[in-house]
């Protein structure tokens, strides 16, 4: 079976359009994913966790609370980097706890 990327090209190694329009209707794994393009190196989850809540409310990591972070990065470890993860979409290093984006041809453009 053929499967197609967000940019419609076939090939075997492209995932399914449900898959990919599944976790880009996630807001935080979208925000997440923005992230990891935006910065193009591993991230650590704890800092993607406060940039994807600054991006949300419009303001710096520096400014989110501890609380906040902390329940989305366990969102974030329970729920989408295995999701990703399984995908090949991340890169998940248990040893430094940084997530790295591997596909960004999944992703829809830059708006």
């Amino acid at each position: 079976m053929a499967t197609r990327s967000s940019n419609g090209t076939e090939g075997p190694t492209q995932l399914p359009d449900h898959v990919v329009e599944e976790l880009w209707a996630d807001e935080h794994c979208r925000r997440a994913l923005e992230v990891l393009r935006d910065r193009e190196r591993p991230v650590i989850v704890a800092d993607l966790a406060a940039a994807v809540l600054a991006a949300e409310r419009d303001g710096a990591p520096a400014t989110v609370d501890d609380e906040a972070v902390q329940a989305l990065r366990t969102e974030l470890y329970e729920r989408h980097i295995p999701k990703l993860t399984a995908t090949g979409i991340v890169a998940y290093d248990s040893l430094k706890g940084t997530v790295e984006l591997r596909r960004p041809d999944v992703l829809p453009s830059h708006d």
